[in-house]
């Protein structure tokens, strides 16, 4: 005869108990197995990581530098046109019939790049035998007129970007505006002209290269930055126009009436000083 046993409360109390104890424990250690499952994974990725590297660089190179294929048959310059070639290649020391693969990208770039006509380059390699050049020079925006001789015969350049560079052999540079009173300490070739009167003359000649009115308005032969907060410009016909640092297109339109006036007058035009907010004080010729 079958008999109904009554379920042990007891038991199952005692079961759900200890399931509640183990449950953060067991969720614990299944959690550590897989962070430990996670960390072989990785160490085995950069196990293989390196022993691919080790035999790229220890047994495959060492193979492909052999191989004729890879012998550097072209070097391609562009951007060279009023730039020595012979001397960019001279300076980036590449050979022909180097293997294409052992030449070291970054060596080259810092060769050609410490030349100081140049100012951004670039150098690709295109296989199997081909290095690729791209040169970009720096453009003279004004010359500098140093004292001393520790200059002497050499044409002193600054560039758009305010960098002092040594222009080329040969090059013209009669018609760019000469800057003068730069300080001596950024006097050095690859330094950026840094005073505020220099940032200054150099807005001012990017200014009127940029607008083809102003330049015909004020066509500077020199900008003197040794004076304190101002430019002492002259211009190519002889004027001497002062400006304060800041607000140089105000100026220009201020200076734009003045002459404007002048030429109703028929008078020209000896010295303007624009520092003044009012009651600018203009000397005429005549």
């Amino acid at each position: 005869m079958n008999r109904f046993r009554k379920p042990n409360r007891r038991n199952r109390a005692k079961q759900s108990v200890l399931q509640t104890k183990g449950g953060p424990q067991q969720r614990r250690r299944l959690f550590l197995r897989r962070i430990s499952a996670l960390v072989l994974i990785l160490a085995a990725l950069i196990l293989l990581g390196g022993a691919g590297y080790y035999a790229g660089t220890r047994l495959a190179l060492p193979f492909f530098a052999r191989d004729s294929r890879y012998a550097l048959r072209e070097i391609t310059l562009d951007g060279t046109d009023h730039l020595p070639r012979k001397e960019i290649l001279s300076a980036s020391k590449l050979r022909l019939g180097q293997n294409l693969l052992s030449i070291s990208l970054p060596e080259v770039y810092q060769s050609i790049a410490s030349l100081p006509y140049v100012q951004r380059v670039s150098v690709r390699r295109d296989l199997p035998d081909r290095i690729a050049i791209t040169v970009e020079e720096r453009i003279p925006l004004a010359k500098l007129w140093t004292k001393g001789k520790r200059f002497a015969g050499q044409n002193l350049c600054v560039d758009f970007h305010g960098v002092v560079f040594l222009a080329r052999k040969g090059e013209v540079l009669a018609l760019l505006p000469e800057i003068e009173g730069v300080p001596a300490d950024e006097l050095e070739i690859g330094n950026r002209l840094d005073s505020q009167e220099c940032r200054a003359a150099l807005r001012l000649l990017r200014l009127l290269q940029g607008t083809p009115s102003l330049r015909n308005l004020l066509d500077p032969a020199s900008l003197d930055v040794s004076g304190h907060l101002c430019l002492k410009v002259v211009t190519r016909d002889g004027v001497g126009i002062v400006l304060r640092l800041d607000h140089l297109e105000r100026q220009m339109k201020r200076l734009q009436k003045i002459y404007a006036f002048s030429q109703s007058r028929g008078r020209k035009v000896a010295s303007v000083d624009l520092t003044p907010e009012q009651n600018v004080p203009v000397i005429f010729e005549y």
